[in-house]
């Protein structure tokens, strides 16, 4: 399932040249936010895309030292269907 959830996070990735790095390991994974072109870290994305997920009944975490990093941490009871709704809300 982790893997599944990597993959998809990672496809969704390719087409946000913000998203800097998508890295995780089993159902634990993040997505590193930088402006595209200095690799700043984008707080701000990070702050947007939590906001935009909430609107779709997903909670999301931040970290990093700069609140950079977005943390997908679904329960271990998360279903396949579950995960690609997480994927699609927020790619």
């Amino acid at each position: 399932m982790g893997e599944r959830l990597l993959r998809g996070l990672e496809s969704a990735a390719a087409d946000h040249a913000s998203v800097a790095e998508v890295r995780g390991r089993g159902l634990m994974v993040a997505l590193e936010l930088a402006d595209p072109e200095t690799l700043a870290p984008r707080a701000d994305l990070a702050k947007g895309l939590l906001s935009a997920a909430l609107e779709e009944h997903l909670l999301l975490l931040t970290c990093g030292p700069w609140s950079q990093v977005v943390r997908v941490m679904p329960p271990l009871v998360t279903t396949a269907d579950e995960i690609g709704l997480a994927v699609e809300a927020i790619g």
